[in-house]
């Protein structure tokens, strides 16, 4: 995999350039590239668009294989090593 998506990402091509309707063509592409082992989006991603009353929130329901799972031990283990390495910032 080489690229994961965040909500933002899709949010935003639903709202702006890539609409469902419009541009299907960009859809099928995120999901034919998923297929490919090239992109992928996270479980709690998913939670976020289903928390929506739109197609968008359709669409992650109807192709929730899209969508990883991060609550298992491996992937928690490699989160704790990752973590110290991210920069801290004070939140205002």
């Amino acid at each position: 995999m080489n690229y994961l998506l965040d909500a933002n990402t899709l949010i935003e091509a639903k709202n702006c350039h890539y609409s469902m309707t419009i541009c299907p063509g960009y859809w099928s592409w995120i999901l034919q590239s998923h297929g490919q082992g090239v992109v992928a989006s996270i479980e709690t991603v998913r939670q976020e668009l289903q928390r929506g009353n739109d197609e968008l929130a359709v669409w992650s329901k109807t192709y929730k294989d899209l969508f990883w799972t991060v609550s298992d031990a491996a992937t928690q283990d490699a989160f704790t090593k990752v973590q110290p390495m991210w920069p801290t910032r004070p939140r205002r």
